[in-house]
């Protein structure tokens, strides 16, 4: 028998008979772990990778404000706020890759660009590195959403679970590693630090192969191959049927998107997603990560730079990380956990803008408040807000609108952190930072309210049921993959 058909036997659902139909009932197979777990180390890395492109401004910006006269406020906000607007920008084209190209191939033909990038960084014209910046936030976001589509399709579901919790994590590691390695070393070791990541990981990924779910659309043996590489043979008999399913349904219907989209339960979904994700970057979580602590606290350094910046970079990652185990293990109601994490998050915002009300007239200055007060935000805004929006597009969206309706939203969130980050650099010239913070907890409260009556909770409800409360007529359905791929957030 040859290679080929062996495979097609192996890797068709169409292969299976009853005896192993059973054997594979009684046994829980999650197929090959190794494989899994490279992939799952292929997805962290280029995570990692687009987390030191969102921190690499914290410690740089310090050195040149220090290092250099005349950088000025607007170049400043700028060189922090240019990846985020990169970021918009790359969502779009980073679903275009994928269709036409695949997770990994995309992945592949982007990277010595991405790579490139980091060494414009270390020219020492502020022009050319906020154009870089721009292209590590564009470049950088495709890199991590194509690892990331490359896990989700060839990772066990339950394996995945697990994985996702080192994954969620892996963005902010990025950032950890900057606030920690960049604040010891010269700018231009920094940054050949995080050129190297890239470049570890594209030899690394040569040894993986294409995505089965891209590759299905032109060869069922090749799709077949994938997976087996990916699970080990004979562990993928359901999964090649559930990509054959949605396969069937999106090209019977592949236009669907374009009536979908202006059906009035499914543009109703939409703007309550976008509506989420506007007040989600309204909290301010990115103005704490892109800033360090000093431009947030009228100027102060609470310990000392290095350590200020190693501690509320550990907090990052220590509250994503809880919220990530909470998550994979438990599922409480969406609408309500929102809803407390809004509100918390806009009672911590309004308590440090008091700290600070008060310690710019010295009225109070407890040196410890503003690390409290962060940490207790952060794990609030974990608790809810960091985590459902991208859960209520893939609940309230129908599969056939899911992929656009997600990179709108993204593109969206994106565009709104740049605003964000940029007007924050700004309106310290004109308003005290104290004032910044009592605005974003004015639109936090706003955002409470806003998921108390506008968000549908979706938990254990079909879509069917989901876009009932919307309000208007059902349309679309879930694909056959649904419970395979669960956002990983």
């Amino acid at each position: 028998m040859s290679e080929d058909a062996e495979t097609t036997s192996q890797g068709s659902p169409y292969s299976m008979t009853e005896e192993l139909l059973k054997a594979r009932l009684n046994k829980a197979d999650y197929g090959r772990i190794s494989t899994q777990l490279y992939a799952g180390l292929l997805a962290c890395m280029s995570s990692i990778s687009f987390g030191t492109a969102l921190g690499w401004s914290v410690p740089v910006t310090h050195q040149l404000i220090t290092g250099r006269q005349g950088l000025g406020t607007k170049n400043f906000a700028l060189l922090v706020s240019m990846v985020p607007l990169g970021c918009s920008f790359g969502i779009t084209v980073s679903s275009l890759l994928m269709k036409q190209l695949g997770p990994k191939k995309a992945l592949v033909t982007i990277a010595p660009f991405y790579i490139l990038t980091w060494w414009l960084m270390l020219l020492p014209n502020i022009n050319l590195q906020l154009a870089g910046r721009f292209f590590l936030g564009f470049l950088g976001i495709i890199y991590s959403i194509c690892g990331e589509s490359l896990l989700q399709q060839t990772v066990h579901y339950a394996i995945k679970r697990y994985v996702s919790v080192f994954y969620n994590c892996s963005m902010l590691m990025g950032v950890w590693i900057c606030n920690v390695w960049g604040t010891h070393v010269s700018q231009f070791l920094f940054t050949v630090f995080c050129a190297s990541i890239p470049i570890v990981h594209f030899i690394l990924i040569e040894v993986a192969p294409e995505s089965p779910v891209f590759l299905y659309a032109t060869s069922h043996v090749a799709a077949a191959k994938s997976l087996a590489w990916y699970r080990g043979k004979g562990n993928f008999y359901e999964e090649m049927a559930l990509i054959k399913k949605d396969w069937d349904a999106v090209r019977q219907d592949s236009d669907a998107y374009r009536y979908m989209l202006f059906s009035k339960v499914v543009f109703k979904g939409l703007l309550i997603v976008v509506g989420v994700t506007f007040f989600q970057v309204c909290s301010g979580y990115f103005i704490f990560l892109f800033y360090n602590i000093h431009v947030w606290t009228n100027g102060k350094i609470i310990t000392c730079r290095q350590t200020d910046s190693t501690i509320i970079s550990t907090l990052f990652v220590l509250s994503k990380l809880f919220w990530g185990a909470f998550h994979s293990v438990f599922t409480p109601k969406v609408r309500w956990l929102l809803i407390a994490s809004c509100l918390m998050t806009a009672i911590q915002l309004s308590l440090l803008s008091i700290y600070l009300l008060l310690d710019s007239h010295h009225i109070v200055s407890v040196y410890w408040l503003p690390f409290l007060i962060l940490a207790v935000f952060l794990f609030c805004y974990d608790m809810g807000l960091n985590f459902y929006p991208k859960i209520l597009i893939f609940e309230y969206m129908p599969f056939q609108m899911f992929r656009r309706a997600y990179s709108l939203v993204q593109s969206l969130f994106w565009l709104f952190t740049f605003f964000n980050v940029f007007t924050f650099a700004m309106m310290r010239i004109i308003l005290p930072s104290y004032s910044t913070f009592f605005i974003l907890a004015g639109l936090s409260y706003v955002g409470t309210l806003f998921c108390y009556y506008f968000v549908i909770d979706p938990k254990g409800k079909s879509l069917i049921q989901v876009q009932l409360e919307l309000g208007g007529n059902p349309i679309g359905k879930r694909g056959a993959l649904y419970n395979q791929t669960k956002i990983i957030v």
